[in-house]
């Protein structure tokens, strides 16, 4: 498996759970920020942006289990409150909290999950093109692309659809999809179907950290319905739209993510 472009102070961790082994990469210095990856990358996909955050903050980015370094989960247990489990474990064992923690899509889930099961670990949200329930139907864009995901019966299959829907430059489709290559399609349909589970909208007045939703303008993946139920939910949430950024919006954008990352967090400072 080839390596991703991450700065050469990034260092290699583990952290060994009763069902899964948690792989995580550490750069940077500064106040921590934890990054999640969406579905079927790794931590080491933040790369067109952890340089540049890595100039003013201390990085975790971890590999969700089942995915990129992470080992299979031997329970086959791919639910969000768990992998948000692992992540508040990451933080114990990395000796630091409260964090700021950035997520995007299912790892917007699952920083969302967090912010609800430990609120005490997390500094601030930077949800990028998430959900804290997905809206879709059979009808709709979303649910069209989920029944053609449901229907892939290879990896190569769903890698090569996966990479044209979300990524516009050849250079980058074609990088997606050697990366989607490596996933375990079980694990990948298990994980779909957690995610089209997963509902904390019951929950996100209980979230009171400074929250920024960073949407890409060309995101056909998540319906902006979807933002708006986060903005009504979450006390005082900020939206921010980024022009010609499609779902994967640090790939399409990655100076524009930065900045307005930077910005939150530079408005928010004590």
């Amino acid at each position: 498996m080839f390596e991703l472009p991450l700065p050469p102070d990034a260092t290699s961790h583990y952290l060994t759970l009763p069902d899964v082994r948690i792989h995580y990469w550490l750069l940077g210095s500064g106040p921590p920020v934890i990054l999640l990856h969406g579905l079927g990358l790794g931590g080491a996909d933040w790369f067109p942006v952890a340089q540049d955050l890595a100039r003013h903050y201390q990085l975790a980015l971890i590999d969700l289990r089942g995915f990129g370094s992470s080992s299979l989960s031997r329970r086959r247990d791919y639910r969000i409150a768990s992998m948000a489990a692992d992540c508040i474990q990451v933080i114990a064992q990395w000796g630091k909290g409260p964090v700021h923690v950035v997520g995007l899509s299912l790892g917007g889930c699952v920083a969302l999950q967090m912010a609800i099961t430990a609120p005490q670990l997390v500094n601030s949200l930077v949800l990028v093109n998430t959900f804290a329930r997905m809206r879709f139907g059979l009808r709709t864009s979303s649910g069209r692309k989920i029944a053609r995901l449901w229907a892939a019966r290879n990896i190569a299959t769903l890698a090569d659809f996966v990479a044209h829907e979300h990524f516009h430059d050849p250079a980058l489709q074609s990088l997606a999809s050697e990366r989607l290559r490596h996933n375990d399609l079980h694990v990948l349909h298990r994980t779909m179907w957690e995610i089209a589970r997963f509902n904390v909208l019951p929950h996100l007045r209980r979230i009171h950290q400074p929250t920024l939703l960073l949407l890409g303008a060309r995101d056909r993946t998540v319906p902006r319905q979807c933002t708006t139920d986060l903005q009504a939910g979450i006390p005082h949430a900020q939206v921010r739209l980024i022009a010609d950024a499609g779902h994967a919006l640090p790939f399409d954008q990655p100076d524009a993510f930065v900045e307005a990352v930077l910005a939150f967090y530079r408005s928010h400072q004590n």
